[in-house]
This record gives C-alpha cells, sequence and structure tokens, in this order.
C-alpha cells in the first residue's frame, strides 16, 4: 500500500548560523543541537548538489550501459540553493555580509557593509576571527531525520528590492547561497540529519518602502535633489569560486574575483528630474557624470527597522520611461563605481546583536 503522508510546503523550513570555523560543522557529531535562526521565506528551496556524474557505455557492453559503470564523485562539487524573503533587519545585515564579505559596527549596534574595491575579503579559508570572514551552517528541514545541514555557507549573489506597488511596499532580498562544501561527511555537509537544537523565530520587523523619509539623487552637478520614487533594485554579486580540495574534496578556500553591484531606479518626471537644463538625467548619461544616491529608511540608524544606502552611481544606458496613469517616471539603469573617497555601495542596517552570534 502506498504511504499516505503528504508534506505540506508550510512544513519545511530552514536556518542560518554562523561557522566559528571555515566549512566545519558547529555539531560535527551527526546530532546537531545547535539554534539556527528561521528565515522568513514563504517556501524553502532544497540545496542543489552540483557533482560530477559520468555515465559511460564502456566497450564490450554492446548496446546498453551498465550500471557499473557509472562513475559519481562527491568531490569537487558545490552546493547552491535559492532564496526569496521580506528583509529584516537581521536578515538584511547578514545577507548583506555574506555576500559582501565586508564588515564595520558602531553604536549598539549599527552594521556597516560596504563595496569600495579596496576592503572587501579577496579570499577566504581557515581561521574565523570576529565573525569575519563570514560563512554559515545553512540548516534545511523538512522533518525529523530528513535534514540537510550545509556547511561553508556564503551568498553569490543578492537583490534588494522596494516597490511601492508590490509587496505591500515591503523591502525584499532574494539571491543564492554557494558552498564548496558537497562531500557528505561529519565535519561537513550531512544528510539524513535531525536538528534538536531550538529554532529561532524569525524576525517580525520589516522595512517599507513608504518609510524612506530620505531620496536624494544628484542631477547635472545639483547635489541632493529630492525624488519621488516608485521602484529600486540594487544586485550584488561577488563571483565566488571554490579553490583546492581537503582530504575530503571540499574546498579549501573560496576566492571572490570581482563584486558588482548594479541597479535601478523608478523616479517621476518632474521640475527636479527632467530633459531641460540642469536637471537633464539624459546629459548626466551622456557625460558619463557619477551620481550619489542616498536614500533612509526611518529617521536615523539608531533603531530597529531603520537603515540607509548611500551609492556612487553611473548609468548604463538612455534613461527610458515609464509611462502610467500616475504620470510619467524615469527609468534609471545603472551600475555603482568607486568615486575617490566615495564608496561604490554602503548598506547601513541597525540590528542590536553581533555578527558573533549570528
Amino acid at each position: 500500500m502506498a504511504d499516505t503522508r503528504v508534506l505540506p510546503v508550510s512544513s519545511v523550513k530552514y536556518g542560518l548560523k554562523a561557522e566559528t570555523s571555515f566549512g566545519v560543522g558547529l555539531d560535527s557529531d551527526g546530532a546537531d543541537g545547535t539554534a539556527y535562526l528561521t528565515q522568513p521565506v514563504v517556501q524553502a528551496q532544497k540545496p542543489t548538489f552540483n557533482i560530477s556524474r559520468e555515465s559511460r557505455l564502456l566497450s564490450g557492453r554492446g548496446s546498453v550501459k551498465n550500471a557499473a559503470d557509472t562513475i559519481v564523485n562527491l568531490r569537487g562539487g558545490t552546493v547552491t540553493m535559492p532564496f526569496e524573503m521580506v528583509a529584516t533587519p537581521r536578515t538584511l545585515a547578514q545577507h548583506a555580509l555574506l555576500v559582501g564579505q565586508r564588515s564595520l559596527t558602531s553604536g549598539t549596534t549599527l552594521h556597516e557593509m560596504e563595496i569600495d574595491g579596496s576592503s572587501n575579503l579577496d579570499s577566504m579559508g581557515g581561521t574565523i576571527t570576529s565573525g569575519m570572514p563570514h560563512s554559515c551552517n545553512l540548516a534545511y528541514y523538512p522533518a525529523a531525520g530528513e535534514g540537510i545541514k550545509v556547511t561553508g555557507v556564503v551568498v553569490s549573489d543578492m537583490t534588494i528590492t522596494g516597490d511601492v506597488g508590490a509587496n505591500n511596499g515591503l523591502l525584499s532580498i532574494s539571491g543564492n547561497y554557494f558552498s564548496g562544501f558537497s562531500n557528505p561527511v561529519s565535519t561537513g555537509t550531512v544528510l539524513e540529519q535531525t536538528f534538536d537544537g531550538s529554532w529561532g523565530a524569525a524576525q517580525t520587523t520589516y522595512f517599507n518602502v513608504m518609510d524612506f523619509d530620505t531620496r536624494t539623487l544628484d542631477v547635472e552637478g545639483n547635489a541632493t535633489q529630492t525624488f519621488i520614487m516608485k521602484s529600486f533594485t540594487f544586485n550584488i554579486s561577488n563571483g565566488v569560486n571554490r579553490v583546492g580540495f581537503n582530504t575530503n574534496g571540499d574546498a579549501e578556500v573560496y576566492v571572490f574575483p570581482e563584486y558588482v553591484v548594479t541597479g535601478s531606479l523608478s523616479i517621476k518626471y518632474d521640475d527636479e528630474f527632467d530633459y531641460g537644463a540642469d536637471n537633464n538625467v539624459i546629459q548626466d548619461f551622456l557625460d558619463g557624470d557619477t551620481m550619489t544616491l542616498n536614500l533612509i529608511n526611518g529617521a536615523g540608524n539608531d533603531a530597529a527597522g531603520e537603515m540607509e544606502i548611500t551609492a556612487e552611481i553611473q548609468y548604463t544606458g538612455d534613461p527610458g520611461q515609464d509611462l502610467s496613469e500616475t504620470g510619467v517616471f524615469h527609468t534609471l539603469e545603472f551600475e555603482c563605481v568607486q568615486n575617490g573617497a566615495n564608496e561604490a555601495f554602503k548598506l547601513e542596517t541597525f540590528e542590536n546583536s553581533a555578527i558573533t552570534t549570528w
């Protein structure tokens, strides 16, 4: 008789917990009692094991492959997993750190991740000190005895999205996790796992686009012009690749060859941003100008739910138009670049906990 059990999609959850040693399971004996922070996703996607499998038709076998001739190699592979969630102070700060590998803290506690061309890590491996480099154990848990723990997890790419007309205006993040630990062994990625530890509840403090009290952008040499915004996106990627192999065939080092930040901004066509003299967004594109974009959610960065984005942007194409019943909007596609002492991209988020507790 067939099994009548049905696993509801909503029963599956996953969580993150910062590593104390790169690529090593926090509880490496197979009985994971570590508490993971539940991630606020609607549907938790399964990790995908990208390993080597070669199915060969050898001589002497005739016209059909033989099962004994298949080679499966768990060493040297990767594990990937997509994510999409409404951003909370903790998830936004940690995922930014996982993709940017740069951390500054101040106060109690303002977390800053910047992309500046000099301070972001070029590689990671070995010792983790004060939470850096930052990598995680990931716990994927559909049911007891069926869990998957992935170690050495970072974020390869992440998109931050805010849209007045979508998702109730809530800020969201999406992207992909990456791990170079594909061989299921006791100190690394583990299958058939029961996570006995308590799970931290997902945060319920969110960011709303309509709380961005500061929205400024330079135009034609005029600094900090205020704009009316419809939406924005930032895409951050680091090109992470695994390097080398230990005795289990897992990565010895990750390399981050290039940090790239691109994005898009939709703002209202008006007297502050038009095609006339002094406020011409097209002229900024034709001149190859670099503009400062600043977005601040809340009054400052000293309370949960407050955050700030500062970016030095250059338009990557002729500004387009978004035509709707609400009027004409500019669609500004851009990339973020280093400009003197100004970072290409900086994200400041208030989250009252140290990264060593993540």
